[in-house]
């Protein structure tokens, strides 16, 4: 008679090699998602900067489109800062010029500031216009920030 041995072993992993796998995978994730959070924020942060300078490049066109004696670009005493109104439009155009969306709810300050040169002893008229748009990032203690300045001459 042929005896037949069979082995009833059962291999598995013990709770203290799962514990040890799991604490190596979790180990090496961590950089890994803090790499991705990182790439993630740079990339909203980069996306703000350039809708401000968007919106800032094009309220610098509106105030540049208006003629040189526009109430628009009348300053008192000289030097007037005002805020940026909500929409600027230009009607006989059909644009409105406004924050983007996803900037407008982390706007602090929009203003823009116009100096006239005008009564100047300078044998050319022009005004000076600066317009500012400041914003808080997400998760940032401090203000962001772009300006452009222009020059606006008598025609």
């Amino acid at each position: 008679m042929n005896i037949i041995k069979i082995n009833n072993l059962k291999k598995a992993f013990t709770l203290a090699e799962i514990c040890i796998a799991c604490g190596v995978l979790m180990a090496l994730l961590v950089p890994v998602l803090t790499l991705l959070s990182k790439g993630s924020s740079g990339t909203i942060l980069n996306r703000n900067q350039i809708m401000a300078q968007e919106y800032i490049s094009n309220v610098i066109a509106f105030y540049n489109a208006r003629p040189f004696d526009d109430d628009e670009l009348k300053a008192k005493d000289g030097d007037e800062t005002k805020p940026i109104e909500e929409e600027l439009k230009i009607t006989n155009m059909g644009i409105t010029i406004k924050v983007p969306e996803e900037l407008s709810k982390l706007v602090k300050k929009k203003t823009v500031q116009i100096k006239d040169f005008s009564n100047s002893d300078m044998p050319y008229k022009y005004k000076l216009i600066t317009a500012t748009i400041v914003w808080l990032q997400p998760g940032e203690t401090k203000n962001r920030e772009v300006t452009m300045t222009s020059l606006v001459t008598e025609r």
